[in-house]
């Protein structure tokens, strides 16, 4: 009998899940890290409507890393103006939200007109995800660092509310960084299984993004630039693509800040964002 891929992520997902409960509670393992993150995103945009959505999003989450692998989970609280984009393993994604029937009847790159005012609620928990890596090389002189990752979006929150699809989403993919004299190159590429809204499907999609960091003052200080984005999700919607730039300074050896920015390059994208993260170690 066969065994189909969402099946073989799910099983993933609750074996990571025991594993991050076991460790969390277990005594410090030699040579382990556990750590909270969080960060603070405020990001505009109209997508493809014709109205501006607004959203606050606050990240928390905690992480466990020990020799070779690492297992975090995070979740979101988010603030919205308009229920009509909803944030999905992929991030925000131009859904409609309550009126999602409208983006699904969308034809070539047409405004989707909404009704003016609706009733719902803009504070809400977001879904949470869960995230396992596994180191598959370490680098060398002739090789980056090959870490292969599994995620998973849980379906906790409200689809009327746009902070969440209703369904599962399942990802697996590459994580790759390699020092190149004294710049860093980053490069992740996933494959996410979306689950789609009762009236709208949400194509599987390749999400990807490359990324130079130069470390400043013997690492203190570093400057990032991005490119990022996925293959298409909605029907007749452009996929999204960033062009991200980002600041980090290290406070000491276990605590650090980040600061990002990002313009959207096509119509499902936000126009901006701008994020405060920060890192603390145990």
């Amino acid at each position: 009998m066969l065994i189909g891929w969402e099946t073989i992520f799910k099983r993933v997902l609750v074996t990571a899940w025991v594993m991050f409960l076991a460790q969390a509670f277990a005594p410090p393992v030699w040579g382990s890290t556990v750590a909270y993150s969080g960060s603070m995103q405020y990001a505009r945009g109209n997508y493809i409507f014709d109205q501006t959505t607004s959203g606050l999003y606050l990240f928390n989450g905690f992480s466990f890393s020990s020799e070779g692998w690492n297992l975090s989970a995070s979740i979101p609280v988010i603030f919205q103006s308009t229920p009509y984009v909803s944030y999905g393993g992929v991030g925000i994604i131009p859904s409609g939200g309550s009126e999602h029937t409208q983006v699904s009847g969308r034809r070539g790159n047409q405004e989707v007109i909404l009704p003016e005012s609706v009733d719902y609620e803009q504070f809400g928990i977001g879904d949470p995800t869960v995230s396992l890596g596994l180191r598959l090389l370490k680098e060398s002189k002739l090789f980056p660092t090959v870490q292969l990752v599994v995620k998973a979006k849980l379906p906790l929150a409200s689809i009327e509310k746009g902070f969440g699809t209703g369904e599962w989403d399942y990802s697996g993919g590459l994580s790759l960084s390699k020092a190149l004299g004294k710049t860093f190159l980053f490069v992740d590429t996933y494959y996410w299984m979306l689950g789609d809204l009762p009236d709208l499907e949400l194509k599987d999609t390749v999400s990807y993004s490359i990324a130079l960091g130069l470390p400043l003052s013997g690492g203190k200080y570093a400057l990032l630039v991005s490119y990022s984005g996925s293959t298409n999700i909605i029907s007749e919607v452009i996929p999204p693509s960033f062009l991200g730039f980002g600041f980090s300074y290290r406070i000491d050896a276990k605590k650090s800040l980040m600061l990002n920015a990002s313009l959207g390059l096509t119509e499902s994208a936000p126009d901006f964002s701008v994020s405060l993260g920060w890192n603390i170690g145990f």
